[in-house]
């Protein structure tokens, strides 16, 4: 039959045939991603993978992964415990439906389904218990003739096989079935004397790193009873990553490089240390938020002070000491370094090839801090529009001069005696700017505000570094270690910290000059610290100026509207008669409304308990501390609506009874 043949009724058919089909085709795969029946059985083990707190709250790697994927698939997970030798047997026998940390290989393929993407990399090492001196990371003939215990049929055992053949290393394999800490005791008890396993899997405070012997990916399994769970599984997977191309990395971060063995200096890291003592740090004065000579004390202050003090306490296997030294410039502090006064130098602002130029190694960076432009106030405008810019420089300052070769090469510098005169030649025209951190912004407040100067920011960061000699690399060593045992965001929050302390400021000088540099160059988390003591510096002189006014009111913080992070304020109600307490929310800026999709008459004025129903209690402790105890809480969010992660922290302002939110996409 051809189509001109063919009757109206039979045309009608075809025709709605025809669009039935392609609205199939045209529905979004996603719509085929809730298909699943019944529950998700996963396996749970006890890990960074899978960690159940004291009050049986869950996380980990692998949990939060799995959060992701049921955001997308509309699964309902159940849990079933065991060790992860058992579990991966359940898997293959159909008992659990899926199990995370799985690393790939032709003969589990056979028994399992992999997904198509991996959910990370993991990195395999030998750990030994700190009494077993016979063990030696710098020779390894002394792992000969040892027990080596490792989870039976794990991947890792075969890394080690090829590792121990490269290496002529001839130890006895254990193979284990127990959880983690069961093995972990085989070691503790001297059943065997090195334990193979994950980077991170345990609280190394009862065993030391000794080397690394392999890293691979590894893999979501699914068990071949469940076939129907692997392309929704890659479908979610897939969107992940299209989404947040660094969600592997930063889960890896948060759970499995916090355990890092860095935290672990090596026999000569530590002989180093034993002949040599403390290690001379040369820095520069009056240079804070990050580094001061304390005028009474004659002691370090600022931000370098805090992580030398981080150092110290999480090097879990020796005693760092520190020696500070002042000098009045960076570039004395580095000509101090050159003669052998000091061993190292903070801060310097080097790229690799300046530091080999000078002779010098550079650590990865303590922190980082945008850089901004100091220029008059009637140029703020037609700043960026000049064809030529001449740029003041503090001649004992080298860090800018580099920072301009980077990033603004064809500026022109006139270099002058200190920071005071540099503003000066801006203010009467013989300079177009200033360059400056951030954080060193509060230190030149008050004559920026007399010079009617002003700043804007340039876009660009500068990293902070401790710079050693090239002849120095066990140093060089233990200083990079250093670095990556303090957060970047405890650097930063002491940074914060000294921001507001400087002596040469008050409070008023900071609320006047600091808000317009510090909410569009310093977006972090840490800067509520900022907001909470120059809320309650400002709340303060309001009260004082009208006691009758008892409680704030959304008005008050109407200068917070366009913070360029989520803020909101809530006070806290307890009652005598009951041990669980609410909280109203009396003001929330903007972006709270646009991260919530909410509006602000359905929420300011009323109570948390009315307005999400669904907060666990946790989160009534939390603002019940930090509102009358003045504890500060941070911790990350995932919205299960938009899947979307945020680093939430809480801080006491006003007073009593109040505390403050703020949420930052992570």
């Amino acid at each position: 039959m051809c189509p001109a043949t063919w009757s109206k009724r039979t045309w009608n058919v075809a025709s709605l045939l025809s669009l039935a089909l392609l609205a199939v085709l045209l529905v979004p795969s996603t719509a085929f991603a809730r298909t699943t029946k019944g529950p998700v059985r996963v396996g749970w083990y006890e890990s960074p993978f899978n960690i159940t707190d004291d009050s049986g709250r869950r996380s980990g790697y692998a949990y939060d992964y799995q959060q992701m994927i049921a955001a997308y698939t509309g699964w309902k997970y159940e849990y079933v415990e065991g060790s992860w030798s058992d579990l991966l047997q359940m898997l293959q026998e159909g008992k659990i439906d899926l199990m995370s940390d799985v690393s790939y290989t032709d003969e589990r393929a056979e028994r399992m389904l992999f997904s198509s993407l991996p959910m990370g990399a993991e990195e395999y090492y030998l750990f030994a218990s700190p009494k077993n001196e016979e063990i030696s990371a710098e020779d390894y003939a002394t792992f000969n003739g040892k027990k080596i215990g490792a989870n039976k049929g794990s991947v890792q055992i075969g890394f080690y096989r090829d590792w121990a053949q490269a290496n002529d290393v001839d130890a006895q394999i254990v193979e284990l079935t127990g959880k983690e800490q069961d093995n972990l005791a085989e070691l503790t008890k001297g059943n065997i004397d090195m334990y193979l396993s994950l980077d991170g899997f345990f609280d190394k405070g009862f065993v030391l790193p000794v080397c690394r012997v392999g890293v691979s990916d590894f893999f979501f399994a699914v068990s071949k009873s469940r076939p129907e769970l692997l392309p929704e599984l890659n479908n979610a997977m897939n969107r992940i990553q299209d989404e947040n191309p660094y969600f592997n990395q930063q889960l890896h971060a948060k759970y499995l490089q916090s355990s890092s063995v860095n935290n672990y200096l090596n026999g000569n890291e530590r002989e180093w240390l034993a002949s040599h003592g403390a290690i001379r740090i040369g820095y520069q004065d009056d240079y804070l938020a990050f580094c001061a000579q304390d005028e009474t004390t004659g002691e370090l202050t600022g931000a370098l002070g805090e992580w030398l003090a981080g150092v110290s306490e999480n090097i879990e296997n020796a005693e760092l000491e520190f020696e500070p030294v002042s000098y009045p410039t960076a570039a004395a502090a580095m000509e101090a370094m050159e003669g052998g006064e000091v061993d190292c130098v903070f801060p310097a602002n080097l790229t690799n090839y300046d530091g080999e130029v000078r002779d010098v190694f550079l650590t990865p960076a303590l922190t980082r801090t945008d850089v901004s432009v100091v220029v008059r106030e009637a140029d703020k405008q037609s700043f960026e529009n000049k064809d030529r810019v001449t740029v003041a420089v503090d001649a004992d300052n080298p860090n800018y001069d580099l920072f301009l070769v980077d990033h603004f090469p064809n500026w022109r510098t006139i270099y002058y005696t200190n920071v005071q005169e540099c503003l000066k030649a801006v203010s009467e025209g013989q300079a177009d700017c200033l360059l400056i951190s951030t954080y060193r912004y509060n230190d030149i407040a008050s004559l920026c505000e007399q010079l009617r100067l002003t700043t804007r920011s340039t876009g660009e960061g500068m990293d902070f570094r401790i710079a050693v000699n090239r002849n120095d690399t066990i140093l060089y060593s233990i200083l990079t270690k250093a670095t990556a045992v303090v957060p970047e965001s405890a650097v930063i929050a002491a940074l914060t910290h000294f921001v507001m302390q400087d002596p040469k400021t008050d409070i008023a000088d900071t609320i006047r000059s600091f808000l317009p540099v510090a909410f569009i160059g310093v977006l972090t988390v840490s800067a509520l610290a900022i907001l909470v003591v120059l809320f309650r510096g400002i709340w303060l002189d309001k009260n004082a100026a009208d006691q009758g006014k008892a409680n704030p009111t959304k008005e008050d913080f109407a200068f917070l509207d366009d913070l360029p992070i989520s803020y909101s304020v809530y006070q806290v109600i307890q009652s005598e008669h009951s041990a669980l307490c609410d909280a109203v929310l009396i003001y929330a800026n903007r972006l709270f409304f646009t991260y919530g999709q909410l509006k602000d008459e359905e929420v300011v004025g009323h109570h948390v308990r009315e307005l999400f129903p669904y907060i666990g209690e946790e989160w009534y402790k939390n603002v019940s501390k930090v509102a009358f105890e003045g504890e500060g809480v941070e911790y990350d969010y995932t919205d299960p609506l938009s899947g979307k992660r945020y680093h939430a922290a809480m801080q006491q302002v006003l007073g009593h009874g109040y505390c403050t939110i703020t949420y930052s996409e992570a």
